[in-house]
């Protein structure tokens, strides 16, 4: 194989990913934001998970407090998110609760932009509460702001406390 030739495999082969890349940006298929569990196991499954999540972040924050750990920034954030991803796990439970377990709440798709909530005893009280609950983005974004923070928070004062023992 000639030199040239060799190059040219070579600048190919290297420009594999960058053409991966480009197209899966440039020819996307549709992606679906919310996620549906068809059978029962599935949904108990996740409702679960949840249940877990929420369980794992009270025990967080009891942790941080009989430690006395939020004395520090960093931690204090920590447990703000926490206490953040408490309500969007109840938050959550509840959703799936009406949506996929009892079947109280059901989704049409209007047009591209418009949806309607039908609920089962046409009940505008359960559909704004439906609504409300399926804005959980409004808890689950703090929480993760909080997390980033906090963990920020702890490296920034790790780094001082590493700097200082270098000095002395």
């Amino acid at each position: 194989m000639s030199k040239k030739n060799r190059y040219s495999l070579q600048l190919f082969l290297k420009s594999i990913p960058a053409m991966t890349i480009a197209g899966l940006i440039l020819l996307p298929i549709n992606g679906y934001a919310t996620q549906l569990h068809a059978s029962s196991e599935g949904i108990i499954t996740h409702q679960v998970g949840h249940l877990f999540f929420l369980f794992s972040m009270v025990t967080l924050i009891f942790t941080i407090t009989g430690k006395g750990l939020d004395q520090q920034k960093g931690w204090r954030l920590i447990q703000y998110s926490a206490f953040f991803f408490i309500l969007w796990n109840l938050d959550t439970i509840t959703a799936h609760f009406f949506d996929n377990q009892i079947l109280a709440v059901k989704i049409e798709n209007i047009s591209i932009l418009k949806m309607k909530i039908v609920t089962n005893n046409n009940s505008s009280l359960l559909a704004w509460f439906y609504y409300l609950l399926k804005l959980d983005h409004l808890l689950c974004v703090p929480a993760m702001l909080f997390f980033y923070k906090g963990l920020s928070s702890l490296v920034n004062d790790q780094r001082q406390m590493m700097g200082k023992k270098d000095i002395q």
